[in-house]
């Protein structure tokens, strides 16, 4: 697997694209770089999963792993454009009803952005 920073196009958010397969051979590279982005201060992250073509049990662990280090920092990690292959495990692990899931990259973008505030 891969894992490709973007830009997002908006202050504040970072766009990750995964490509390949998270499994026992990738999941320690995803700890990583969420855990590196946490350090960092990163609150807002996108990650496009349209080239994430598998993930086993233990990515799933990984990316609720992420998920809760974002949700507990008051941070959001949204998942966008899934492989069917992903989104079908997202299902069955009825973790679709526990991330943050959007069709596309740019929905997820506008939804997480930060939003300005009123005087």
């Amino acid at each position: 697997m891969e894992i490709h920073t973007l830009p997002s196009g908006v202050e504040g958010i970072t766009l990750l694209a995964l490509d390949g397969g998270l499994d026992h051979t990738t999941t320690t590279l995803f700890v990583a770089r969420m855990d590196e982005l946490l350090q960092q201060g990163a609150s807002r992250v996108v990650l496009d999963l349209r080239k994430l073509n598998y993930t086993s049990s233990l990515g799933l662990a990984a990316m609720v792993r992420a998920h809760h280090h974002f949700a507990v920092g008051g941070g959001r990690l949204a998942f966008a454009d899934l492989h069917a292959a992903v989104a079908r495990v997202l299902q069955v692990s009825r973790l679709d009803t526990v991330f943050d899931l959007y069709p596309t990259v740019e929905a997820a973008i506008r939804s997480i952005a930060p939003q300005p505030q009123n005087p």
